[in-house]
């Protein structure tokens, strides 16, 4: 019985992070105004954006995302953001405001780089061969979204949101060096990002290649701008 409900809660969970690292989280308050949320992109993005997508599109797109999500969590998380949210609302009422927005970033960040690749499928060069890219790409897909998932299982999705960060403060808990992190200090943004590659490739798109990697490129110079200076400064007795 016991391991029954264990299994059942490790279950819950998994799916929980799941949802929770597409950009919806159902682990705290506001669930349904959340799942609401989360619907009605769902809606606008395959009833309005996929029927109409051009290459245009899709770049404007890509690169309005880009910017909204890496510079608006540069702006939040490194700058004067976070104090001033909340200065405004509150830290207890301002935290869900932009966990809410980040899941938002996250959700279109996905978007954004199915529509390029679906604006721009089959552009890889004739000279790769159909089954290679469709065996590398699984291959890939597999190995992201594990590594993915399975860090976010052990992490936690606090972690995935940046909590700490937020806060400003070391939070019991985050700094987490089992599971993925006992061998990569970024799973999420190394191994993890592989998945992307993996859809552009099996869908053929040398510009989803291209997007994957100008995203991939985005979260690390956060990483290396601003979240790596604030895990030695807040996480130090940890880290050493």
């Amino acid at each position: 019985m016991l391991v029954s409900v264990h299994r059942a809660s490790a279950v819950r969970r998994f799916v929980v992070v799941s949802l929770g690292m597409s950009g919806l989280r159902l682990d705290g308050s506001h669930r349904v105004a959340r799942v609401a949320l989360f619907a009605g992109m769902l809606l606008l993005y395959y009833l309005v954006v996929l029927p109409a997508v051009t290459p245009s599109l899709a770049c404007w797109y890509a690169v309005a995302v880009w910017i909204l999500y890496y510079g608006g969590l540069s702006l939040v998380l490194g700058g004067p953001g976070r104090r001033r949210l909340a200065g405004r609302f509150g830290e207890a009422r301002a935290l869900p405001i932009y966990e809410t927005g980040l899941g938002v970033l996250f959700c279109n960040q996905g978007f954004a780089q199915a529509v390029v690749v679906y604006a721009f499928g089959d552009s890889l060069p004739s000279a790769v061969p159909v089954w290679a890219s469709y065996l590398a790409g699984a291959a890939l897909m597999a190995a992201g979204l594990t590594c993915k998932t399975w860090a976010g299982y052990v992490a936690g999705l606090d972690t995935y949101y940046c909590h700490d960060m937020f806060r400003g403060t070391a939070a019991p808990g985050q700094f987490v060096v089992s599971g993925p992190y006992r061998y990569l200090s970024n799973p999420m943004y190394s191994v993890g990002n592989l998945h992307a590659y993996g859809f552009a490739l099996w869908s053929r798109s040398l510009e989803g290649l291209v997007c994957a990697a100008l995203y991939q490129i985005g979260i690390y110079a956060f990483y290396y701008l601003f979240e790596r200076p604030f895990i030695k400064r807040v996480y130090s007795a940890t880290t050493t």
